[in-house]
């Protein structure tokens, strides 16, 4: 797959996701309290942007085996290869971890923001991709767009509030989310739709289960922080 024509269909769901991230942070009394501009903010989201890309592209060449060619011109190849949205949520991940340390931005809130933001476009995204696939690629895309539409509408209608009247805990919104889209990701590596379940040991279903694990982990370790904080209360 031309990886430049991935990144030119991908355009309007990072726009979308812009303007999401811009409708959250802009009236946010949090954000405005702390000195938290609309700028910084958007610092924020261009530079986890290229370290989610980096990321993203890294991950595809590890995932998929490309014998008797030279990985590294590969890699700077604007035709050749893809990327990983595995390799897009990590990197984020993490790209949004530094840099709202380094900046010293409150991180659960920020997260929370950058997760429903990135939800939002997500169906956009696997819409513009499913323009270059064919056949059972194209309906996987296809089902995925719709998937996490579906998602998305909940997390607003459902979740949104309760972390806008901080009856739920910062943070939480993106651990629930990393807990789905890597239960989603599982499921899509296994299931062929003309085979039905395929397990296939390879990097990538590794990677989702070492996703959904990790997910797991923050999910139990947040609740105990929040069972402690109860406690000394």
């Amino acid at each position: 797959m031309n990886s430049l024509m991935q990144i030119i269909v991908l355009i309007p769901a990072f726009f979308i996701f812009l303007y999401a991230l811009y409708k959250f942070v802009k009236d946010d009394y949090v954000f405005i309290r702390r000195n938290i501009s609309l700028e910084q903010t958007f610092d924020i989201a261009f530079t986890t942007a290229w370290i989610s890309l980096l990321f993203a592209r890294i991950f595809y060449f590890i995932s998929h085996t490309l014998p008797e060619k030279n990985i590294f011109i590969l890699f700077f190849s604007p035709s050749a290869g893809g990327y990983s949205l595995i390799g897009v949520v990590a990197g984020g991940m993490l790209g949004l971890y530094l840099v709202g340390k380094y900046k010293k931005i409150l991180i659960g809130r920020l997260f929370d923001f950058f997760t429903l933001s990135f939800m939002i476009a997500l169906p956009v995204g696997f819409l513009g991709r499913a323009i270059l696939l064919q056949k059972q690629e194209l309906v996987m895309s296809l089902v995925n767009a719709f998937v996490y539409l579906i998602l998305t509408i909940i997390f607003l209608k459902l979740l949104y509030p309760k972390f806008m009247n901080r009856t739920m805990k910062e943070g939480n919104m993106s651990i629930f989310f990393l807990l789905v889209f890597s239960l989603i990701s599982f499921l899509t590596t296994i299931i062929d739709p003309s085979k039905g379940i395929v397990i296939t040991l390879n990097i990538q279903l590794i990677s989702h289960v070492l996703l959904l694990l990790f997910s797991i982990f923050l999910l139990v370790k947040q609740e105990k922080n929040t069972l402690k904080a109860r406690k000394y209360k």
